[in-house]
């Protein structure tokens, strides 16, 4: 798959999001080849570990813009069908909850841009590595859309004011404050000597003790409620369908959303 590398690598596996033109935004191509990866490597016990990086210095610039504009031009469901556009955000739930009950560890390395979708996989990552560069946001409100699928693995990942504050100032932020949040574990100035030392600690760990540790603490956590990936999809159409087309319209054309408010210098009222 052009849009996915993927390479096996002693008991590892390496899946590269490989549009760096695009910053490796999600297309469907690379959601399918993830789905089709996550059902392997669910029945493959010789595998430890799961690698996530994107190609070109990015990690992942979020859901790619033109697909969802696509989304938005297309007619509207007609009365009692289920919308197109919550069926598709829906996916992308469904594939989180894949990455997070694989047996292998998850690790993904971040460098660049993290916004977005990517959060999601970074919030089911049982290792996040971040370049002293990497830049994260959960910049969907930016766009009048909502962090509908990943949401509950972020709030699950960082906590709920944690993830409050940063979905609703939609602000970028470093991977020290990453660090801070909980969403990244470490920061390397070498990701590909971290990653080593991450897979050479895996490495001694027996692969079905780790799987079963992963299904135990799984079960003790609180687990993500398929209802509320549900719930949160028609959430998510409705600010596409609604808000989301200027947003969209403006981040086409390069302009703020007319919803943008400027404080400028005032820090009292």
């Amino acid at each position: 798959m052009g849009d996915l590398l993927i390479e096996r690598r002693k008991s590892a596996v390496f899946a590269t999001l490989n549009r760096p033109q695009a910053k490796n935004a999600l297309n469907a191509e690379i959601v399918d080849g993830l789905f089709a990866l996550c059902d392997l490597l669910a029945i493959d016990g010789s595998a430890r570990a799961l690698v996530l990086r994107g190609a070109g210095g990015s990690f992942c610039a979020g859901g790619d813009i033109k697909e969802f504009a696509a989304q938005m031009m297309a007619a509207d469901p007609l009365p009692g069908e289920r919308d197109p556009v919550e069926i598709s955000n829906r996916r992308f739930g469904d594939l989180l909850l894949k990455l997070d009950a694989l047996p292998q560890a998850v690790i993904s390395v971040v460098e660049g841009a993290a916004f977005g979708g990517a959060m999601g996989f970074i919030a089911v990552s049982d290792v996040a590595i971040a370049a002293p560069g990497a830049k994260f946001s959960l910049s969907e409100t930016t766009l009048g859309l909502v962090p509908a699928q990943i949401g509950p693995f972020v709030v699950r990942k960082i906590g709920l004011f944690n993830a409050r504050r940063l979905a609703l100032t939609g602000q970028r932020f470093g991977a020290e404050e990453a660090v801070q949040a909980g969403f990244v574990d470490r920061i390397a100035s070498d990701v590909d000597a971290a990653l080593t030392d991450t897979l050479n600690a895996i490495g001694r760990c027996e692969p079905a003790a780790n799987a079963a540790t992963k299904r135990v603490f799984n079960a003790a956590a609180r687990s993500v409620d398929p209802k509320e990936l549900d719930a949160a999809a028609r959430e998510f159409t409705r600010a596409l369908r609604g808000a989301g087309r200027r947003g969209a319209a403006a981040f086409a054309q390069k302009k703020s959303p007319d919803w943008v408010e400027n404080w400028g210098q005032e820090t009292q009222a």
